[in-house]
């Protein structure tokens, strides 16, 4: 037991001063407004529904978990919107929120082959925290980080972005944490600052030649204040069958540090799902490249989404998909 206390002491620490957004930044493969808010509504004909649910210790109390479920919609036909709620606890520490993104879109130009729009993008942060400092106390053990602060409290920030679409690819720079630390459980003077974060991303959608194969890569680079930098690279795969009914799909990510002159890898995730009608779902796997990181053990994320279109078709690619491949004279993904 004492064991146990010592390694969720130390998540706890990570957590509070490193990795308190951690679902910010690993989680815009599935949902690109919780990093850039101009991505609300990024696909104008489609209202999505998702659901995150990640565990990292199966039959271990209080280990590392969350849970997210955000939901996009189109606002007439320029404004987009994008909410996502959240459930955060690692050991005895916990974080409720609310993210409420906001999108205006300008159409730059507009031809049978050529599609150009430039969003703008806005949105809000609340959270509430709140720390079982009675439970997590050790005699043994002692930080003033921990000890001498509140036990709860709320919170506020905000973020913005911008995004530039060109048919089927798309780059945008999304700046989070515009507004300095406000919550009082981090009011003690040995509370590291909150830093701006910087995320710069490009993405695109592409078929593979003569194969009934997609593929959608996404790159991010993320820095802050601190000079913290990282930099992933993820690949959506996409392959239906006979039954258009059905699909599968998978993904992988990667995350690297940039920090020293070459950096470490920090860490995977592979994805395997399959999509039926306008439902998919998908497991993730993730694990650790680093010393640390593996030494705490791998994790399993299940994720769940749900799409309606302005079509109300309800097979695995949507009829507006199928309209502009026959334009274009090509196939890709996006849901």
């Amino acid at each position: 037991m004492r064991k146990i206390r010592v390694i969720l002491l130390l998540l706890l620490c990570v957590n509070l001063g490193y990795a308190q957004k951690y679902y910010l930044t690993n989680q815009y493969v599935y949902d690109l407004f919780q990093m850039n808010p101009a991505a609300a509504a990024f696909h104008k004909n489609c209202v999505t529904a998702t659901g995150i649910f990640q565990k990292q210790w199966f039959g271990t109390d209080l280990a590392p978990t969350y849970q997210v479920f955000s939901f996009q919609i189109p606002v007439l036909q320029q404004l987009g919107s994008g909410t996502y709620v959240y459930n955060d606890r690692n050991g005895y520490y916990s974080e409720m929120g609310l993210h409420q993104a906001f999108s205006y879109e300008l159409q730059l130009t507009k031809t049978k082959r050529r599609t150009m729009t430039l969003s703008f993008g806005l949105a809000f942060t609340v959270e509430q925290s709140s720390l079982q400092v009675q439970e997590l106390l050790d005699p043994e053990y002692f930080d003033p980080a921990i000890s001498g602060g509140n036990e709860s409290g709320w919170g506020f920030n905000a973020s913005t972005g911008i995004l530039l679409k060109y048919n089927d690819y798309h780059i945008g720079l999304g700046v989070t944490n515009l507004l300095p630390q406000n919550n009082s459980l981090y009011s003690h003077e040995d509370e590291p600052d909150l830093t701006t974060d910087f995320h710069f991303h490009a993405g695109g959608s592409y078929k593979i030649p003569d194969r009934d194969f997609y593929i959608e890569p996404t790159f991010l680079y993320r820095r802050n204040m601190y000079i913290d930098s990282r930099m992933d690279a993820n690949l959506k795969l996409y392959m239906p069958t006979p039954d258009p009914d059905w699909a599968t799909w998978g993904l992988v990510s990667y995350r690297h540090t940039t920090e020293d002159k070459i950096g470490k890898s920090l860490g995977m995730a592979v994805t395997g799902g399959v999509v039926y009608q306008n439902f998919s779902v998908g497991l993730e796997y993730q694990f650790g490249l680093t010393k640390a990181r593996s030494a705490y053990g791998n994790t399993y994320q299940l994720v769940v989404n749900y799409r309606m279109c302005r079509d109300k078709s309800k097979s695995a690619i949507p009829c507006s998909i199928e309209r502009r491949n026959k334009r274009h004279n090509y196939k890709f993904l996006s849901y």
